[in-house]
């Protein structure tokens, strides 16, 4: 008996092995006009049935983005408003985003009604909202590490900050978990998952990606990061317990790009690729073989000197320089690259150059620089040298340096006002060149 037994079950489990999905299912759920871009991250409901993105498209010579809710069933557009970083709420029932329509202000839309509550916080606490419920009370964390509760559609303040922990600091452009008890973050190039308010948990997964948003049980993070072949972006799912990643998109031939979760645990993510543009959905992520993160993290260096990531090019004789890494899939690079050129104008003491990343088509970016008027200079980014910047995690991203040697960087556009006064501090606190130098 006891022989049978086991007889039935080892054949029970060889049955349910067989039966098995293989792996990820993919389906493409909303195209993108061929002219749209799409503003940062996208969201997808908890219930998988309506997205909400930043649509941005020329209009002329400038640059028009608005919020777009979207039923996915039928393709029908729900809501229109100038505006960016659409967040959904726990239920559902509401999304917080930054408004641009008259005055820019933080507005939460209820789903249902159409209702809308304006000045919600105060602006200057942050965009790129995430809301989790923690201990029953709706929570907002914002770009910059800034979080508040709210009282109805309203900001509680003051508002909290995320707190440095030993050997990280705060970490850069968080995302908070469903419950409100963890953010991911980056770290000198990585993305870490760490706690909101102390530092009791801390993950460096030794993964240069991008903006990681958690499941709904917290358990696991997805983000994009560059393919091994780096020709592209790829979505990868780290199990913050088991401490494993899976790679969910390496059957797609295009780039795959910030992923978000419905509740009952698939990937919407944004494809961008020869063969298909748009919004995809992937189901049985999880069916994907797992494998051990890196033992260590692979931290980038502080200050990487010209000639480790541009040898191509000679240092320029400006003792100041500046380079936007930039990707024409990234509807942030355009008025990036104008407020760059804008920045750039009458600073001949200061070097200036753009180059490209991983994912980009010479084509679309050929286009971007035409239709934009840019004159910038491009030097050249070898894939393996674009991996040692943090580039990976935002696009774009500036890099200052100085006599040589990166001082700073910038992650994410920055305005030409921000740019010229960056520059400006970093020739200010020139020292006179020794003699004989």
């Amino acid at each position: 008996m006891l022989k049978t037994a086991i007889l039935i079950i080892a054949t029970g489990t060889l049955l349910l092995q067989s039966s098995r999905p293989a792996g990820p299912r993919f389906e493409q759920v909303y195209p993108l006009e061929p002219s749209e871009g799409v503003f940062a991250y996208a969201r997808i409901a908890p219930d998988g049935r309506t997205l909400a993105y930043a649509s941005e498209a020329q209009s002329g010579r400038a640059l028009q983005r608005t919020i777009k809710v979207v039923q996915l069933a039928t393709k029908n557009v729900l809501f229109t408003e100038p505006g960016i970083d659409a967040y959904w709420s726990n239920d559902g029932r509401r999304m917080i985003y930054l408004s641009q329509t008259g005055a820019p202000n933080v507005t939460i839309r209820h789903h249902d009604s159409g209702e809308l509550a304006r000045s919600v916080a105060p602006m200057q606490l942050g965009d790129y909202f995430s809301w989790a419920v923690r201990d029953g009370r709706n929570l907002i964390l914002t770009i910059a590490g800034n979080y508040y509760y709210l009282d109805g559609d309203r900001g509680v303040m003051p508002a909290g900050r995320v707190p440095a922990c030993p050997g990280i600091g705060t970490g850069e452009r968080p995302l908070i978990s469903k419950d409100g008890r963890r953010i991911t973050t980056f770290v000198r190039g990585t993305v870490v998952v760490r706690d909101l308010m102390d530092c009791e948990f801390v993950l460096d997964t030794g993964i240069r990606g991008a903006k990681a948003d958690f499941s709904w049980d917290g358990r696991y993070v997805a983000f994009h990061a560059p393919k091994t072949s780096l020709k592209g972006y790829d979505i990868q799912v780290v199990d913050t317990q088991q401490r494993t990643v899976r790679t969910v998109t390496s059957a797609l031939a295009g780039s795959s790009l910030f992923p978000s979760w419905t509740k009952d645990g698939r990937l919407c993510f944004r494809y961008d690729g020869a063969d298909y543009r748009g919004f995809m959905m992937a189901d049985r992520v999880l069916d994907v073989p797992e494998r051990p993160l890196a033992q260590s993290a692979s931290a980038l260096p502080a200050q990487p000197r010209w000639a480790d990531l541009f040898p191509e090019t000679p240092q320029p004789s400006s003792r100041i320089a500046v380079v936007m890494i930039w990707a024409p899939w990234s509807a942030h690079s355009p008025q990036a690259l104008l407020d760059l050129q804008q920045a750039a104008a009458g600073t001949d003491a200061v070097a200036i150059a753009t180059a490209l990343e991983i994912g980009s088509r010479r084509i679309d970016a050929d286009r971007i620089r035409r239709d934009n008027r840019i004159t910038l200079p491009e030097i050249p980014l070898a894939p393996s040298r674009f991996m040692e910047t943090e580039a990976v995690n935002q696009i774009p991203t500036s890099l200052l340096f100085r006599d040589g040697a990166m001082i700073d960087r910038r992650l994410g556009a920055q305005t030409a006002e921000d740019l010229r006064a960056w520059i400006q501090r970093a020739i200010a606190d020139l020292t006179p060149t020794p003699p004989g130098v």
